[in-house]
C-alpha cells in the first residue's frame, strides 16, 4: 500500500477517534478552523440545516486532511532516516 493511502486511513482514523475518544485534541484542526471562521461563539449552530451540514462536512475534510498530512510527513521522515541508517 502506498504512503498516501495509509496516510488517508490514518487521517480518517484520527477523525473517528476525535468523535468517540475521551479527548478533544484529535479534533484541533477542525476546532481551529471553526474559531477562524466563526470566532469564539457558536454562531454556526444557528445556521440553516443544509449550511450547517456543509460546515460539518468541511470540518471533517479539514480534520482528515490535516491528520493525513501529519501521517504522511512522519512516514516520509521515517523513510528518509531509515534509508540513511541502512547506508551507515
Amino acid at each position: 500500500m502506498s504512503r498516501g493511502f495509509l496516510s488517508a486511513l490514518a487521517g480518517i482514523g484520527m477523525t473517528v477517534f476525535s468523535w468517540y475518544g475521551p479527548w478533544a485534541w484529535p479534533a484541533w484542526p477542525a476546532f481551529a478552523a471553526l474559531q477562524l471562521v466563526f470566532g469564539k461563539g457558536q454562531d454556526w449552530i444557528e445556521l440553516p440545516y443544509n449550511t450547517r451540514a456543509m460546515v460539518l462536512v468541511a470540518l471533517i475534510a479539514i480534520n482528515v486532511g490535516a491528520w493525513s498530512g501529519v501521517a504522511y510527513g512522519i512516514a516520509t521522515l521515517t523513510r528518509r532516516f531509515a534509508s540513511r541508517w541502512r547506508t551507515l
